[in-house]
């Protein structure tokens, strides 16, 4: 049912008399429903305005009511000391009425002392203030006599609509972060005849509970960072091993690498008790790669890590890491086509590491990882030598030197070359592990390599080279072709993949050396070691195509060779012998040269009677003897 609004209230509200707001109606179309008691208006299709000033003053007048309305109601909008005093008064107005005396009277006697514990708590009352107590008392009951000081009228913005409140949120609560007189006047803008003040709107804005205003105005990460709980660490409980973290820096220097400047990458293995660095890789730009020869320092140098803990980014996620399944479609000896599916095991999981992965690009779940990455900027990217900054308060003035030329000056040619780069981050590394004391709640002063050996269990688990070369090799499906498997852009041959051309199978490129790949068939059995660039000229043309014939004759003798390495029987050679040597001398067999002989007469039975004979007059030819048929010349 639409609200309706009389033409005594729209009078009233907008400070008209009757008859011009009926003529303001006619001339805008107001839409009116005709009552009993007179004409209304449907207040939801007013003018923005009209519904605005007819909203604010029935607010308005709802709190004037509520000032004035019953004492339960009051006694809950109060502080408690106002909330005390008034039941104070109530209890004076009370011993007024149980006295029978007069107000002078009573109000002189109270004042003398009649009422020690009220006389402390009120002090001195004149007859006039108690009139005036027992008038509000007599109207409201106790809520009349609560001082109105102490009314609690609903916090910041009490005055506004909810129209006003509703818009300067929309325009304050943005990630943009305006301030609140930007939203204040846009609100003012949308509202022309709102009474709001920009105090009474700062008010407001600033009652936003700033966990909402947090998440709005600063986004969802940096709401995660201020407002969010995370998990408390107890690097006590761990032992040394018990959980390594892992994840890319990007260093704020600059170095020479094949004759580009580029910002150098490290990717670390720190070990989460201790602090310690164990593995580390630089490089160029990270990837699955770098983890991989971090985690391979990390296990030959201080053993297999028990739990490993990543973030969730693309490098620490790749197939290669935590293993993938590939659907192969291949052949069955029945020659129906049909699908498998192969599954390669992840290099964590081969060498026996469990992994754990925190939330994306969240630094609190490994802290220790990113305090190093600050220590290793300090001492080592500022310190040596091509320094760039972090941000644009610690970049260097000449920065820009390193890039590009500015001012005519000449572009900086002293850079550092990636070898000594890697040199010193390494010495760096081991420098800050042996020697820097921590003093962290569970590091005690100690260095990080001190408290890394005081805390390594004994049943570290060990890992001999050979076997962490084959656990870190990378698993794929590839089709043999005519020069074997291509990997990486290089084709590996072998004359064991001969057997298997057209097929799929599956190769194992090892991290130390891509000389040679494992291949093995589907289902995982050892085929043959293929190596890299057999067919590849070398320079050597006669070796090359010496080496290219060899294998060529080999396969042409592998393929003339088929089946011909078992003699059959003479007499079995084709199926004419066989026949002939197994149905020989079989008499029961119909002889078709009987099928050929001319029949018998005594063999003709029924035989149908004979026509008699066509006579024709032969001819006797001058040239011979031999007679004339004139019927076969056509003379007839």
């Amino acid at each position: 049912m639409q609200e309706l609004v009389k033409v005594k209230e729209l009078a009233s509200v907008l400070r008209l008399d009757a008859k011009t707001v009926r003529a303001t109606a006619v001339r805008q179309h107001w839409p009116m429903v005709k009552l009993s008691s007179g004409a209304g208006y449907v207040l939801s299709l007013l003018p923005v305005d009209i519904r605005f000033a007819v909203e604010q003053a029935r607010r308005e007048g709802q709190a004037d009511r509520q000032d004035g309305g019953d004492g339960d109601s009051l006694l809950l909008k109060v502080a408690d000391s106002a909330r005390d005093k008034g039941q104070d008064r109530a209890a004076l107005i009370y011993e007024y009425q149980q006295s029978g005396m007069r107000v002078p009277d009573f109000i002189e006697a109270y004042n003398a002392g009649s009422s020690p514990v009220l006389y402390r708590r009120l002090g001195a009352v004149t007859v006039p203030t108690f009139y005036r107590w027992l008038k509000a008392w007599k109207e409201q009951g106790t809520g009349g006599v609560i001082p109105k000081y102490g009314m609690n009228r609903g916090g910041a913005g009490e005055s506004l609509t909810e129209e006003e409140k509703d818009l300067l949120k929309h325009f304050w609560l943005r990630n943009t972060q305006p301030t609140a007189m930007h939203a204040y006047r846009l609100m003012k803008a949308n509202i022309p005849y709102s009474t709001c003040t920009y105090q009474t709107a700062l008010r407001y804005l600033n009652s936003i509970p700033k966990m909402i205003a947090g998440y709005w105005r600063q986004g969802a990460g940096r709401f995660e960072n201020l407002f969010l709980p995370h998990m408390e660490q107890r690097l006590d409980r761990y032992k040394s091993l018990d959980v390594v973290v892992s994840d890319h820096h990007c260093l704020d220097c600059v170095v020479l690498y094949k004759g580009k400047l580029v910002r150098p990458w490290l990717t670390t293995f720190q070990d989460l008790r201790s602090g310690k660095i164990l593995g580390w890789c630089p490089s160029v730009k990270p990837s699955s790669l770098s983890i991989v020869v971090a985690y391979y320092m990390c296990c030959i140098r201080y053993g297999i890590p028990r739990g490993l803990l990543f973030d969730n980014g693309k490098d620490y996620r790749s197939k290669w890491l935590n293993g993938h399944k590939e659907t192969v479609t291949v052949e069955t000896p029945e020659k129906i086509t049909e699908e498998t599916e192969v599954e390669f095991e992840g290099v964590f999981a081969m060498v026996g590491s469990d992994v754990r992965f925190t939330r994306t690009y969240n630094g609190k779940s490994k802290a220790r990882q990113e305090r190093f990455f600050r220590i290793i900027g300090e001492y080592f990217a500022k310190d040596f030598g091509s320094y760039v900054g972090s941000d644009s308060r610690s970049r260097p003035d000449d920065v820009q030197l390193y890039w590009r030329n500015i001012d005519g000056k000449a572009k900086r040619q002293d850079m550092p070359v990636w070898e000594d780069f890697v040199s010193s981050c390494g010495k760096v590394i081991e420098l800050i592990n042996d020697t820097f004391e921590s003093c962290g709640s569970w590091m005690k002063g100690k260095t990080r390599s001190r408290v890394f050996e005081e805390n390594l269990p004994q049943d570290v688990r060990k890992a001999s080279r050979g076997v962490l070369q084959k656990a870190l090799s990378r698993g794929r499906v590839q089709s043999v072709g005519r020069n074997g498997v291509k990997v990486c852009g290089a084709n590996y041959w072998s004359e064991e993949l001969a057997e298997f051309f057209g097929r799929k199978i599956r190769v194992y490129s090892s991290l130390a050396s891509d000389a040679e790949v494992m291949c093995a068939d589907l289902d995982g059995r050892f085929i043959c070691m293929a190596r890299a660039d057999w067919f590849c000229e070398t320079g050597d043309l006669g070796g090359d195509i010496a080496r290219l014939e060899g294998a060529r004759k080999r396969l042409t003798a592998y393929a003339e060779a088929g089946s011909g390495e078992v003699k059959a029987s003479p007499e079995y050679e084709t199926m004419l012998d066989v026949a002939e040597s197994v149905y020989s001398g079989d008499s029961s067999l119909p002889d078709v040269d009987r099928f050929l002989e001319e029949p018998s007469e005594t063999k003709i039975e029924n035989k149908a009677p004979a026509l008699p004979e066509k006579k024709t007059n032969k001819l006797v030819s001058p040239l011979g003897e031999d007679p004339v048929d004139k019927e076969a010349l056509g003379w007839v």
